[in-house]
């Protein structure tokens, strides 16, 4: 089931679609002028609204608001569900309310988009490679040095220095390492924390820990501490522009192919369950789907460049 959208974010995709409907005249403007002036929340949510779908879609050709605007019969209210979700679903109001979507993950001190992999050099001399669709928190005051995941996932590369361990939190824990590598992932119930050069500590919010050895890794969840059997090499393939995959479902394979892959991509829940073993390119999207359709019986179909459905085929 979907989240349900904010008010104000679902009345800014209202008036966004009124404004490309092609029947905007100044009455309307007025009034939402005024709705605009209303409410600060009103503000950041048409703010962000617009900077989440030039980032969605940037780069998509042949689409545009005068285009799709030309069936008179489109409803306003109708209109980015028809136009952008294509059948029901909206993309923008899922690019919102999927995690590491959501407008709280956009105040953040550094932040990644789609397709987007970015090395920041942190203030102590340590760098951080953000994945795709990524976004942290830094805190580097005195002896502190805390990176804090919100959205995505992260590799930290860590710099021995006179300062305390180097913590990389999340909602659910803290990686902490004075020199060496490791890499955090965020999932909808469960944080995955991989050692890949040097042991880790990691301490979950209810104090319970445990000292990673390199290569190995732990999920974090609201029950605690688990082991992950995922080796290091494969999980963090990523920093590489691959996906790898051993035997895995198809829908742990397109999870991971979401941040690189421009617009809404959706999944049937019978493909879901097939399993699939490959290296597949995430820097190049469309490629991987249209491997994975080579050796899994799948249907891939594109819609105006701005959505993607997987089913079986």
């Amino acid at each position: 089931m979907k989240a349900a959208l904010p008010a104000a974010v679902q009345q800014a995709i209202d008036w966004m679609a009124c404004q490309r409907s092609g029947f905007f005249d100044a009455q309307q403007q007025l009034s939402f002028e005024q709705w605009l002036a209303a409410d600060r929340q009103h503000q950041e949510a048409w703010q962000q609204l617009q900077q989440r779908l030039q980032a969605t879609f940037a780069g998509v050709d042949g689409v545009s608001g005068r285009m799709l605007s030309k069936d008179r019969s489109i409803r306003r209210r109708a209109f980015l569900r028809g136009a952008l979700g294509l059948g029901g679903m909206a993309a923008g109001s899922y690019c919102l309310t999927r995690p590491g979507w959501q407008l709280a993950g956009l105040r953040s001190d550094l932040s990644t988009g789609t397709a987007q992999r970015e090395r920041i050099a942190l203030p102590d001399g340590s760098s951080l490679l953000l994945n795709a669709q990524s976004a942290v928190n830094l805190r580097f005051e005195g002896h502190t040095r805390d990176v804090e995941l919100l959205d995505g996932g992260a590799i930290v590369d860590v710099r021995a220095s006179e300062r305390d361990a180097l913590r990389l939190c999340c909602r659910l824990g803290i990686a902490s390492m004075a020199e060496g590598r490791c890499m955090m992932m965020l999932f909808p119930d469960e944080t995955r924390v991989w050692a890949l050069h040097n042991s880790v500590r990691v301490t979950h919010l209810d104090g319970s820990g445990v000292t990673l050895a390199e290569g190995q890794g732990v999920r974090l969840t609201a029950r605690g501490i688990a082991p992950i059997g995922t080796s290091a090499n494969s999980a963090s393939a990523w920093s590489q522009g691959m996906l790898e995959a051993h035997n895995q479902t198809l829908a742990t394979v397109i999870e991971a192919l979401r941040p690189y892959h421009r617009g809404v991509l959706t999944l049937s829940p019978e493909a879901a369950r097939l399993k699939i073993s490959g290296v597949f390119s995430l820097d190049r999207s469309d490629q991987a789907l249209a491997a994975m359709a080579d050796v899994l019986p799948l249907r891939v179909e594109h819609f105006l460049g701005l959505w993607t459905r997987v089913t079986l085929g």
